[in-house]
């Protein structure tokens, strides 16, 4: 008798985590693509030049295995650079101005961090 029971029990846990596995992989990637979205909304675009807006259309979203990455596959040297600043050469050499910070990653990031553990519980009600 007790058998049945554990194994019944076995049963409805293998269930449930595959529930919990499934639910959490599903929300994982919304919230990157939405993320995407959001990073091509609020990054910063030139306003001229050859490639206008090129930066904020390059935002991607990537399966690596179980990991999900958010990355800018377009212009990915100038993450950085836009998000904390830098320091801008005049045609001397000289390097005393600073271009100012764009924080547009940041906001983003501290969103989905937020957003995630909501949307699988909600998920998983």
């Amino acid at each position: 008798m007790s058998d049945s029971v554990a194994v019944q029990m076995k049963e409805l846990l293998d269930e449930y985590s595959k529930e919990v596995k499934d639910v959490t992989e599903r929300e994982i990637n919304n919230v990157a693509k939405d993320a995407v979205q959001k990073l091509r909304s609020t990054s910063p675009k030139q306003a001229g030049g050859k490639h206008p807006g090129r930066y904020a259309r390059g935002w991607r979203v990537k399966k690596n295995g179980a990991d999900v990455v958010v990355y800018n596959a377009t212009d990915y040297q100038l993450t950085h650079l836009l998000e904390f600043g830098h320091a801008v050469v005049n045609r001397y050499g000289d390097t005393g101005a600073r271009a100012r910070a764009i924080p547009h990653i940041a906001p983003v990031e501290e969103w989905a961090n937020e957003e995630l553990p909501v949307r699988i519980s909600r998920g998983l009600k």
